[in-house]
């Protein structure tokens, strides 16, 4: 005798988790969009500044807040990282926004440092070279955090060691980077991992 009820609860368990599944990816490639968005609006940013340090006097560039468009690249990192986790590292539409978004990284950080020397400021730039899997990538990355948040740097730039870009190939062959965790900080590379304490020395010796 067919059991019409022990049928009925295995498709409505089935109908629920199929249903699971869809929300999630849609969730997940609305997020893409929102990420393919904020690329182009960080984009037209960072272009405006660049035009404007080719403008404007540079002197009048030592004054200006980049408050703003630092926390629109912060926020942009972090749906980089949440879809990373939820359609996981190897997706190819995830591959290619994270190329693009460490672009836009080390378009940035050039253009902090060409603002830097001009203006003589004192903040570090930290580039930090990570990679899959890798656990002390993991603890460098926590203390990275950390040294952010107690003297409030926003001019630490996380890369994949292992994006296959030009640029990022150029950088690694420049300042020898082979390994990771990896760190260039105020143009000059330390390669595994760097305690707090030492973090500290270096950023502000």
């Amino acid at each position: 005798m067919v059991n019409f009820r022990f049928i009925a609860v295995i498709i409505s368990t089935t109908l629920i988790f199929l249903i699971g599944i869809f929300l999630g990816q849609t969730i997940s490639y609305y997020n893409l969009y929102e990420l393919k968005y904020s690329q182009e609006n960080i984009l037209s940013d960072m272009i405006g500044y660049e035009l404007s340090y080719s403008f404007l006097p540079k002197k009048n560039l030592c004054n200006v807040s980049f408050k703003e468009f630092l926390n629109e690249r912060e926020n942009l990192g972090e749906l980089v990282g949440s879809l990373e986790s939820k359609l996981g590292p190897k997706n190819p539409e995830v591959l290619l926004e994270k190329e693009r978004y460490h672009l836009h990284q080390i378009r940035e950080y050039l253009f902090f440092k060409d603002l830097k020397k001009y203006c003589n400021s004192s903040y570090p730039l930290i580039l930090y070279f990570y990679s899959h899997p890798c656990d002390e990538c993991i603890a460098q990355g926590y203390i990275l955090n950390t040294l952010s948040r107690k003297y409030n740097i926003t001019t630490i730039y996380a890369i994949d060691y292992d994006i296959d870009n030009p640029v990022i190939k150029l950088t690694k062959k420049l300042y020898n980077i082979t390994s990771t965790p990896s760190l260039i900080i105020n143009e000059k590379a330390y390669s595994g991992l760097i305690k707090l304490p030492e973090l500290e020395k270096i950023c502000y010796e």
